[in-house]
């Protein structure tokens, strides 16, 4: 969990700067794909240092990728009608890493109009969604993409936009009431049986929104986001129980355009989608939110275990440990630092000093290894120079804190930093 926490976000440098990257898929590392709506396939084999264009259709609207090994892959498109958008493919295929690309030459069932999202679930299957202003289709290949079949969705959504599947049958998709955006509810429906039938988890209680992306970090809690091109108060999606109920959770009550979402645990995640608004994270499993210090209109986040992961939207961002990255090339402002505190560790009382190295709002919280925030030891505006603050141990309410390690984490506007303390009574 600590190393979790001590992962940042970065913006790498040489990724190619679009309007909207839409998706992002990795099989190793270093070697991964990215998708946009300007109909361009990228591909990185050095971890993001370097971005080859493979493949450019400025007919196709490219709004998902997917790749089974190093050489075969998939793209989903949204098809013709939407943003511009003429060709009529929802599905592109490569066997050679991405060199070349080619429709999906036929369907069992109705061709799709066009496909949002797409996830690869293992080594032969692979399930897709379509599309954002619809009509719906779930489309699935259980051979390695040899053969696809299509189903008609229209009789459970309007429009679908993405999909999670946790087992080659079972999954969940999420989308839209009504191509009517103004009049649609989010929704998300459930499988067993590989999308033959289907049957609604759970409808928003509001109009004018509806469900973009869905993340699910363990098989007990999962998230969803809630889209709306208007209208506030903003909300999210929430699952405690494996998908079986949802709990709408406040995000912001202004407005706030998210698309992406995306959880790293069941604690630590990140909304985005706003294009002048900052990101915001959470340490807390959604009950509050801060801005970080990444470029807006985020739009997937693609996780590689629990210390690596991959964000698109104009540019690409890289989450890592990057104090164990050495020749780093991606230079960071550092607006704030905080040192280790002292004692350490402590039984009544320790001292944290941070520096502020220009007039900024700052917090220092402390958290337990659960993500759950324990006090909030700074909340104001601070210039810049040396400042010290104690915690004696206990909780907002005056309880006393159990043994343990626990985490302060300083934020700034454009910074945040994590650190470990162990309190020994």
């Amino acid at each position: 969990m600590i190393a979790a926490q001590t992962l940042s976000w970065r913006e790498l440098p040489n990724a190619p700067y679009t309007g909207r990257h839409n998706d992002a898929f990795f099989v190793s590392a270093s070697s991964g794909w990215i998708v946009n709506g300007a109909g361009e396939i990228y591909r990185t084999q050095d971890g993001g240092s370097s971005w080859a264009l493979q493949f450019s259709k400025s007919s196709a609207h490219f709004r998902s990728v997917g790749f089974l090994n190093a050489l075969r892959g998939f793209a989903g498109n949204v098809g013709a009608g939407e943003f511009g958008a003429t060709d009529r493919s929802p599905l592109y295929q490569t066997f050679d890493g991405g060199q070349s690309w080619t429709p999906i030459p036929g369907w069992n069932g109705r061709t799709p109009t066009g496909l949002c999202g797409m996830q690869v679930v293992n080594d032969s299957v692979v399930v897709a969604v379509g599309r954002v202003r619809g009509p719906a289709s779930f489309a699935r290949t259980t051979d390695g993409g040899a053969v696809w079949r299509s189903k008609d969705m229209s009789a459970y959504a309007a429009g679908l936009i993405d999909v999670y599947f946790s087992h080659p049958d079972t999954g969940f998709v999420v989308g839209l009431t009504n191509v009517d955006h103004e009049l649609s509810s989010g929704i998300i429906l459930y499988t067993e049986d590989g999308g033959d039938t289907w049957e609604t988890r759970f409808r928003s209680t509001r109009t004018g929104e509806w469900c973009w992306k869905i993340s699910f970090p363990s098989a007990r809690v999962g998230y969803a986001s809630l889209q709306r091109n208007s209208r506030s108060p903003i909300y999210f999606l929430k699952t405690s129980d494996g998908g079986k109920t949802w709990e709408e959770k406040l995000f912001s009550e202004s407005y706030y355009f998210v698309q992406g979402i995306g959880f790293i645990d069941e604690n630590r995640g990140w909304i985005g989608g706003n294009s002048t608004m900052p990101v915001y994270e959470t340490v807390d499993g959604g009950e509050t939110w801060w801005a970080e210090s990444i470029r807006p209109r985020l739009n997937r986040f693609r996780f590689l275990g629990d210390s690596l992961a991959y964000a698109v939207g104009r540019s690409v961002h890289k989450l890592a440990d990057w104090s164990t990255v050495a020749n780093d090339p991606v230079p960071i402002r550092m607006d704030a630092t905080v040192n280790q505190n002292f004692p350490n560790p402590f039984d009544t009382s320790t001292s944290i000093r941070f520096t502020v190295g220009s007039p900024s709002r700052v917090t220092l919280d402390v958290y337990d290894l659960l993500g759950r925030r324990v006090t909030r030891l700074v909340d104001g505006f601070r210039a810049p120079g040396d400042y010290s603050i104690e915690w004696n141990g206990r909780d907002d309410s005056g309880s006393r804190m159990s043994n343990g390690t626990y985490l302060y984490v300083l934020r700034t506007g454009i910074d945040r930093h994590v650190r470990s303390m162990h309190l020994m009574r």
